[in-house]
């Protein structure tokens, strides 16, 4: 697995405007900052939104491209593989580049 590199920031965004996600993860980024958020379902409602944003087979596509190249992995094998391994694989590229602290660099950015 490699870092994430500005490329593959682009096709994210490309990923994320197409499937129409900026709005789903700006509310799961708010709702999850209340003092009282239920991170559990926050984080279900925000799976339910990608989801059902990520039903275009375009978008489907271009999640395999992005995926299999952060992975170093045939987008075939990506789409082949259980959704445990594909879970893991997203978890470990968000640990591995600190996406947390990217986010809130970028959110923090922003507001100025």
């Amino acid at each position: 697995m490699r870092k994430i590199n500005t490329a593959d920031v682009f096709k994210m965004a490309r990923l994320m405007k197409s499937a129409k996600l900026t709005e789903s993860i700006k509310r799961a980024y708010t709702a999850g900052k209340e003092k009282d958020a239920n991170i559990e379902e926050v984080g279900m409602n925000a799976i339910l939104d990608i989801m059902g944003s990520c039903c275009d087979t375009g978008v489907e596509k271009s999640f395999y491209e992005l995926l299999a190249g952060i992975s170093e992995k045939a987008e075939n094998e990506v789409r082949d593989q259980s959704l445990e391994t594909t879970i893991a694989d997203i978890k470990r590229i968000c640990t591995e580049n600190n996406i947390v602290n990217f986010l809130k660099s970028a959110s923090s950015m922003s507001l100025k």
